[in-house]
């Protein structure tokens, strides 16, 4: 009897391990702005006020609920891509004011990054952080690292625009911090050429495939980075898996048409 139930806890344990494994692709329907965006890290417009937020990001390797929650949203337009993440923080810190390919990686820092694949191909795909200072690190990849992918740190987002917002004092230790906001205009020229297949902008019902991710750093020592996804990635390849990178659907409907149609409470 005692073996049975052994047997029994070790199946359920893999069972709950493939669950994990096996994660779903998350999926977000990027609705259309109704007004003008100012990117300054505010997301104040009534168009971020009823964007919907994606699920909350999970700890990129196994799917475990992270210390510090973060979420991201979505919009478009007939130029721009918009993204905004909203990540808690305790000690919101940057370091590096300017980003050039000779200089480390900005991911040695908290940042909020963007993976791109516009038509699924697994290849071509770009790549941008900014930490909280503002600074942007871009670069293309010809296709994942974990298949003999190369990057192209040359790259450029042409026309990109960021802007920052901090609840708390950025680079002070010594108050506590609330969170950081990260909001982001990727323009769709700029992205163009790495999908030469896909309409840019795109169509209603076009479906791209985009990753979001955080990281997280402690400058206590008290306990260890963190580092998470709105997709669950795997073990095998860090962050570069584009077959597990979310899906997107573009809807020509106004964000604020969706927001009209709610019934009243």
């Amino acid at each position: 009897m005692k073996k049975s139930i052994i047997c029994m806890m070790f199946v359920a344990f893999l069972f709950s391990a493939a669950l994990c494994q096996s994660q779903e692709i998350r999926e977000y329907t990027v609705k259309r702005t109704a007004g003008k965006m100012v990117i300054d890290g505010k997301l104040d417009e009534h168009d971020w006020e009823h964007a919907a937020f994606t699920e909350e990001f999970v700890v990129y390797t196994d799917g475990a609920a992270p210390r510090f929650p973060a979420k991201g949203q979505m919009l478009w337009d007939d130029t721009y891509l918009y993204i905004a993440f909203t990540m808690t923080d305790e000690d919101v810190w940057g370091e590096m004011t300017f980003w050039t390919p000779t200089d480390p990686c900005l991911c040695r820092e908290e940042v909020a990054e963007i993976f791109i694949d516009p038509d699924d191909d697994r290849q071509n795909y770009m790549e941008i952080e900014i930490n909280p200072l503002g600074t942007v690190m871009d670069l293309t990849l010809n296709k994942a690292f974990k298949d003999g992918g190369k990057s192209d740190l040359e790259w450029k987002f042409e026309g990109v625009k960021v802007g920052i917002g901090v609840d708390g004092t950025l680079n002070d230790k010594s108050d506590k911090d609330t969170k950081w906001i990260c909001e982001v205009a990727l323009p769709f020229k700029t992205m163009a050429p790495s999908a030469p297949s896909r309409a840019f902008p795109p169509e209603n019902g076009d479906t791209w495939r985009i990753n979001l991710y955080r990281y997280d750093y402690d400058r206590t020592g008290k306990w260890h980075n963190e580092l998470t996804g709105w997709n669950q990635t795997g073990t095998k390849g860090g962050f570069h898996v584009p077959e597990r990178f979310g899906r997107i659907f573009f809807s020509t409907d106004s964000v604020m048409k969706a927001a009209h149609n709610k019934p009243v409470k």
